[in-house]
């Protein structure tokens, strides 16, 4: 009650924090918009009226409907979704069984293998894309020719093996930093409760890992989307994907269809790291919400489409089959959606209201996939 505090020039205080904050509101404004103002320029271009990409004549969507009618686009988002689903399976599987090897086991060489494992991530893309190149024409193809007899050339096969490649370190990071605040007292406890080792990975382990393998899974996705470099050392003669062609329409000169394509791209490529970033940091609420989401998506689509399977001349079982299975995704989103109200019960207010928005992007990432996969 006696203790004399020191006097502050608080008016001296005051104005170095208001100068300081001015200068950092300053730089952070400088470098967002060094960073993100040619893409929102490359958006507003988007809408262009006329094929100009300097004069901004008028607004219009006419680019966004010729993309949808394009044919030669609509082959290579098929490919590289194709080619991402198949990544994104295997990257993720072996990502995380390798994760759960490093982090609960002990062997020789460990750290020089911990080391390994983040060279694809250090190394430039061109060096990897080179090698792997070599190692497809110079190893791989002559083995089994020599072996089999198989005559093997580059395709999307070899995409697929090149993306699994490098998409294996980012999904074991990112389940890597899961396990390091992972409570091994669960599966301790679920052990004394006479849970078997199977029981308790799939009941206790798998659920906790699961944000940081779902986001593990959207990140290899987006980056398996998105990747060039690699994709054109190992690509076919025939074989185009997204990167691919936006970059053949680049060497013809810009125009507000690459404006377009552009824009859908980057809106796609953001909501994943979104989607993925939500996925590490939100908790499970968000994690069932997706599933809610691409299981909605899918039934929607298989919904929507089952008509046109009993159109005259159109049916086939291989279409009845597809359509059974794209309307069984409502039966696991009615699981999904009952654990994700009981999440959704003890989230407050903003939480709700994002893990809403996280089923809607799921919800239509799932629909436009099955969309672009299947039509």
């Amino acid at each position: 009650m006696t203790a004399k505090f020191p006097a502050y020039p608080r008016q001296q205080v005051r104005l170095a924090t208001r100068v300081g904050n001015w200068i950092l509101g300053a730089n952070a404004a400088l470098v967002f918009g060094f960073l993100y103002l040619p893409v929102l320029i490359l958006i507003v271009f988007s809408f262009n009226e006329t094929r100009s990409v300097a004069v901004f004549s008028g607004f219009s969507t006419e680019w966004y409907v010729k993309l949808s009618h394009n044919t030669e686009l609509l082959e290579a988002a098929k490919n590289s979704l194709l080619v991402g689903f198949i990544t994104t399976i295997a990257a993720t599987i072996i990502g995380t069984l390798t994760a759960l090897a490093m982090d609960r086991y002990r062997f020789k060489l460990r750290t020089a293998f911990d080391a390994n494992l983040y060279l694809p991530i250090v190394i430039p893309e061109i060096v990897m894309g080179i090698s792997l190149l070599l190692f497809f024409n110079q190893a791989l193809f002559p083995f089994l020719q020599s072996a089999f007899g198989i005559k093997a050339s580059t395709g999307l096969h070899t995409i697929t093996i090149s993306h699994i490649a490098f998409d294996i370190p980012f999904v074991y990071v990112i389940v890597r930093a899961r396990l390091a605040d992972f409570d091994r007292t669960l599966e301790e406890a679920a052990a004394d409760l006479g849970a078997d080792e199977w029981q308790t990975f799939k009941r206790v382990t798998l659920p906790l890992l699961m944000p940081g393998i779902i986001g593990g899974a959207l990140m290899a996705f987006t980056l398996s989307l998105d990747d060039y470099l690699i994709t054109v050392f190992t690509k076919g003669v025939q074989e185009q994907t997204m990167p691919l062609y936006i970059y053949s329409l680049v060497r013809k000169g810009v125009t507000p269809e690459i404006n377009a394509l552009s824009s859908v791209l980057l809106a796609g490529s953001i909501g994943l790291v979104g989607l993925s970033l939500t996925a590490q940091s939100g908790g499970p609420v968000y994690t069932r919400g997706m599933s809610f989401g691409a299981s909605v998506g899918l039934g929607v689509y298989g919904l929507l489409h089952l008509p046109a399977l009993f159109a005259p001349g159109a049916f086939t079982v291989g279409g009845a089959i597809l359509r059974l299975i794209l309307l069984s995704a409502f039966y696991f989103a009615w699981g999904a959606y009952r654990n994700f109200r009981e999440e959704l019960a003890e989230t407050n207010r903003s939480g709700r209201m994002l893990a809403w928005i996280t089923v809607v992007i799921a919800g239509f990432a799932a629909y436009l996939s099955a969309w672009l996969l299947l039509s």
